[in-house]
């Protein structure tokens, strides 16, 4: 018969090759894991320097080029819209910088802005197409037929008249262009900046912004679709057109995409994306490509320009 001390002693032993084993065994591993994260820890630390580094760098780089491509930007632009009339209109959303950047180009390349138009939210907002076709019935201009469609198909089709002209249309009278713009300004549809134009213009380039990823899917299949009757509308009264914007990121089209997929509308009407903020902070090569684009367009081979396209400005061959 075991005596019960045999047993205690027994115990005793386990437990104490347990806590020699747990003691030997944490010791050992706690070197060889603290090693593997030093090392690791180490590793990251260097990835991170040399990204930052690297970042830093072209940091610098996208900066000089910036400069750069602004220091030449008058002297890429000089004279190649000497004597053109320009229209420019913006689209709700579009940051004020962007539309002053393009109207600056435009005057560098000789161009005269007949009129800086924006375009208010009500304009794109589809509870307001009754009221606008009011509008635009009671301001019905001498000789314009308007076209069968919405409200704002039919308010669009007087702005674009009286903004713009083909070479040979009769004008529209100073009295009828006044009223028009005063009667959208104070229906809140639209803004100028400056004065009212005296003369339409035979060019216009219009600025839509990248769809806002707070805007509903239906809400911006419906802001689409105006502001593409108004591309359609400029279309007709004008000899040279360009549609300029920002970068969208897929799966988002925007009215860019709208322009260039449109089988009518993309054998008339050049496009221009002009970059990503959020990278280029002032669009310089954008604003230069839709100079450049608008005295192409005039040809009659329109094209889609700038940032990602092929290729990104027209061929200088083709380009006064």
């Amino acid at each position: 018969m075991i005596d019960f001390r045999y047993h205690i002693v027994s115990l005793i032993a386990v437990f104490l090759a347990l806590a020699l084993g747990l003691f030997l065994g944490s010791t050992t591993l706690q070197s060889t894991v603290t090693h593997n994260l030093k090392a690791r820890a180490d590793s990251v630390t260097g990835t991170n320097a040399r990204l930052n580094t690297e970042n830093d760098r072209l940091g610098n780089e996208l900066k000089d080029a910036q400069d750069f491509l602004t220091a030449v930007a008058p002297y890429t632009v000089e004279n190649r819209l000497a004597g053109q009339d320009v229209a420019l209109i913006a689209a709700p959303g579009l940051p004020s910088d962007d539309a002053q950047g393009v109207q600056a180009a435009l005057q560098q390349a000789g161009a005269t802005v007949t009129a800086a138009v924006q375009l208010q939210s009500a304009y794109l907002d589809p509870t307001q197409d009754a009221e606008l076709g009011g509008l635009a019935e009671q301001l019905k201009l001498p000789g314009h037929k308007l076209p069968n469609g919405s409200g704002a198909t039919q308010a669009s089709s007087e702005l674009a008249a009286v903004l713009t002209a083909k070479p040979g249309t009769p004008p529209v009278a100073k009295v009828n262009v006044d009223a028009t713009l005063t009667a959208l300004e104070d229906g809140k549809f639209v803004s100028l900046a400056g004065d009212p134009p005296t003369h339409q213009a035979g060019m216009a380039v219009l600025m839509v912004p990248a769809p806002s990823s707070s805007t509903s899917q239906a809400t911006a299949t419906a802001q689409e679709t105006i502001l593409l009757d108004l591309v359609t509308q400029l279309r007709k009264t004008t000899t040279a057109f360009v549609v300029a914007g920002e970068s969208v990121t897929p799966p988002v089209d925007g009215v860019l995409k709208a322009v260039q997929s449109d089988s009518t509308l993309s054998k008339a009407v050049s496009t221009v994306d002009l970059g990503d903020r959020q990278v280029d902070s002032d669009l310089t090569a954008g604003r230069i490509t839709v100079v450049l684009t608008l005295a192409d367009a005039g040809s009659g081979q329109p094209g889609d320009y700038g940032l990602g396209a092929h290729p990104p400005v027209p061929s200088p061959s083709t380009t006064p």
